[in-house]
């Protein structure tokens, strides 16, 4: 048989099952007086005659009958006086629980010579047996059923299993023991949790090895069970005497640690059993003065019964204190149960939060009221993919961004806490979030007032995790919505780009070809028009020949911006400074100008994506057509931003645009203010250069006072990163 030391508690409920049915069996004398336990065609003389052909046990049973209360008085001193003058029963019983107890006594108590393990006392545990068969056999009598012979049996086997499971794992099975004390349980809800078998399932397994009758079967199997179990079972008085026996034994402390107490379960046994209560009580001396006069002959060591009931006051004072000491255990946690689910309703309450930032806020303000005066760090992944994680430090009065710095969260955390004077509580949790990022969280107080770990509820916890990626999903929802709809107008922009690009192609090689076609005979009028101008001379037919040069010039000027119109347009974007482009348009104006053009300095970043050359063109048209239509005054270039859109304005203190100029103004040809040399496509190819790098242009009057007109123009998407290499 494998020795006991070498179970462990991982081994597998089969393998303790195994080692259980390899313990010792009863000998053939015990195995025959439990065949004649059921026979009830045994007689008297049956018992004797087993008995006889063994004499040391013939001696313990006349020894023990002697020294029970009835034999006292009757004076046996032979086997045969013993059994007419006791009865049939009491002589089989004694005989039996001799026997049964040299087989247990040699289960393997698995403790090495000279270590004892104070959980499982040995001794005590055959006392609490023996203690619950006398008081079994005394209700037993009292009831008038079932027979006070196999009552008593019944009570000494109850726990084999406990002994049972001590045998096969000593170690475990006393951990188990002194985890029920301290926890003010029974051994057997431990051993269930944690092996995943009782003491109840244990001993079951070694009463069907052993061959035991059917009713002690099962109230090894059944004792201590619920009432409503007890009673519909096959034997229900012989179940409920034994229960009760162990109850009130156990009442009394007379029992292993972790043994447990069914104090629920005596009034309810008394009641259907029809027993008075007190009456059972007032059993409790002569009972332990039996137990220790069997205890004797059994070979345990003597205890006197004052000695036996002080240990069992002390026990139930130690009981007692351990009860109190659970009950405040149990009381502390339910105090912070009852505040943890206050602080979960309250946040709770505050319902959904559409921004992530209302989310922090909400979170932080729960996590802070946890510990009283304290402020949070909240660190929270990026809206957008590559984004920089966010940071807000929350006080009492509000909450504050705080720009990244790179680093681990908790450094971080600590950093921010710090700057704001602060010592942080512990350490910082971690809350999940989507796709496997996780945002942190860490509460601090002012430094030098002490800093308690900071250890919020897992549900609470869990709330703060769930309300913060909620919010940033729908953040990132709104994000990629917006994404999709500037793709959108960037894909229908296109679209028609591409639609209007062949149709100008077709156009443009129309106009090639007619340009072609007219370029020869305008070519022809201009040669022969400076051959008549430097024939002719000072004469009256110079200035006809003249307005016929100009005429043939800006017919040929005409043809060439009409062919670079519906030429398709190359848009090579380059990171650009905004203010140097700006001041760049102006000095190609500037001649004409004079100091009339200003460019005030715009706000966040002022590089921007785009193509120069092109938006070089287009601000020079817009200056131009203001200084056109503002005669003296002053011309203003800005740029601001509008988070990643850059915005460009060319302002103007003039009488403004008139009704039919805002309708008209990027038509092709319109011009509200003829000029000398201007073809009125300027600011029609303006928008075209503006909606090729997908953005758009407008114009409008300013109100007040400063009124004038205002070109707008707006490039979407134009942010550059920090540290790429500017063109201009």
């Amino acid at each position: 048989m494998p020795h006991a030391d070498s179970v462990n508690p991982p081994d597998t409920i089969a393998r303790l099952l195994d080692r259980l049915d390899q313990l010792p069996s009863p000998s053939a004398v015990a195995t025959r007086l439990i065949t004649l336990l059921d026979d009830e065609s045994a007689s008297s003389r049956d018992v004797i005659d087993l008995v006889s052909t063994d004499p040391a046990l013939s001696a313990k049973v006349v020894s023990m009958c002697a020294r029970s209360p009835r034999g006292r008085s009757l004076g046996i001193s032979s086997l045969d006086r013993a059994v007419v003058l006791l009865g049939f029963d009491a002589v089989r019983s004694a005989a039996l629980s001799v026997r049964l107890f040299e087989t247990v006594g040699g289960f393997p108590h698995g403790e090495p010579p000279g270590r004892s393990n104070p959980a499982f006392d040995h001794d005590m545990f055959w006392r609490h047996c023996l203690a619950v068969g006398i008081l079994s056999d005394r209700i037993a009598r009292l009831v008038r059923k079932p027979a006070p012979a196999n009552a008593f049996l019944a009570g000494l086997l109850h726990d084999i299993g406990h002994l049972g499971l001590h045998a096969v794992a000593p170690d475990v099975f006393a951990s188990l023991c002194e985890m029920a004390e301290a926890q003010c349980t029974s051994v057997d809800r431990v051993a269930a949790r944690n092996l995943g078998l009782d003491g109840r399932t244990a001993g079951t397994r070694i009463a069907r090895s052993w061959g035991l009758p059917a009713p002690l079967v099962e109230v090894i199997e059944l004792v201590d069970q619920p009432l409503d179990s007890i009673w519909s079972s096959r034997y229900p008085l012989l179940v409920a005497t034994v229960s009760l026996a162990d109850a009130l034994v156990a009442r009394d402390q007379v029992s292993i640690a972790g043994h447990g107490l069914r104090l629920s379960s005596i009034k309810g046994l008394c009641s259907r059993l029809e027993l008075s209560l007190d009456d059972l009580l007032r059993m409790r001396s002569p009972v332990l003065a039996e137990v220790e006069s069997r205890a004797v002959e059994l070979g345990l060591e003597p205890r006197p019964t004052p000695d036996l009931l002080l240990d069992s006051v002390a026990r139930a004072n130690r009981s007692v204190g351990r009860f109190a000491a659970a009950y405040r255990d149990q009381i502390t946690e339910n105090q912070r149960c009852q505040a943890s689910l206050h602080r979960l309703n309250h946040f709770l309450a505050r319902g959904d939060h559409d921004t992530l930032q209302s989310a922090v806020a909400a979170v932080a303000a729960s996590a802070c009221s946890i510990i009283a005066g304290s402020s949070a760090c909240v660190i929270t992944p990026g809206t957008s993919a590559g984004d920089d994680p966010q940071i807000t430090f929350c006080d009492a009065d509000d909450a504050t961004s705080v720009e990244f710095r790179a680093g681990m969260p908790a450094d971080i955390a600590r950093d921010v806490l710090s700057r704001n004077r602060l010592e942080r509580c512990g350490e910082p949790i971690r809350l999940p979030m989507p796709g496997g990022e996780f945002a942190v969280l860490a509460l601090g107080l002012p430094v030098g007032s002490g800093s308690p770990d900071f250890v919020p509820d897992p549900v609470l916890a869990g709330a703060w995790s769930s309300t913060l990626s909620s919010a940033l999903l729908r953040e990132r929802s709104h994000e990629l919505a917006a994404r999709l709809d500037r793709a959108d107008r960037a894909l229908a922009s296109q679209r028609d780009y591409m639609s209007s690009a062949r149709a100008a192609s077709a156009v443009a090689s129309l106009a090639a070809g007619v340009a072609r076609q007219i370029d020869h005979p305008l070519s022809v009028i201009r040669e022969r028009t400076e051959l008549l101008r430097s024939c002719l001379g000072s004469t009256e037919l110079e200035q006809s020949v003249e307005a016929i040069h100009d005429a043939s010039r800006r017919a040929m000027e005409i043809i060439r911006v009409l062919t670079e119109a519906v030429s398709p347009i190359d848009v090579k974007a380059a990171a650009v400074d905004v203010g140097t482009l700006l001041a760049q348009a102006c000095d190609v104006v500037s001649q004409r100008a004079g100091n009339r053009v200003f460019v005030t300095a715009g706000s966040g970043p002022v590089v921007a994506h785009l193509d120069p050359d092109l938006l070089k063109r287009v601000l020079v048209e817009a200056i131009e057509n203001a200084l056109q239509s503002s005669h003296d005054s002053s011309i203003m270039l800005s740029w601001q931003w509008e988070q990643a859109n850059l915005q460009v304005t060319v302002a103007d203190s003039g009488p403004g645009f008139s009704a039919e100029a805002l309708e008209k103004a990027f038509d092709p040809f319109y011009s509200g203010n003829p000029a000398p040399g201007r073809t009125g496509l300027g600011l029609s190819e303006a928008r075209r250069l503006v909606e090729a790098h997908g953005g758009r242009v407008s114009v409008a009057n300013r109100q007040g006072w400063n009124r004038g007109g205002r070109l707008l123009i707006e490039l979407p998407d134009a942010r550059v990163a920090a540290g790429k290499k500017v063109l201009v």
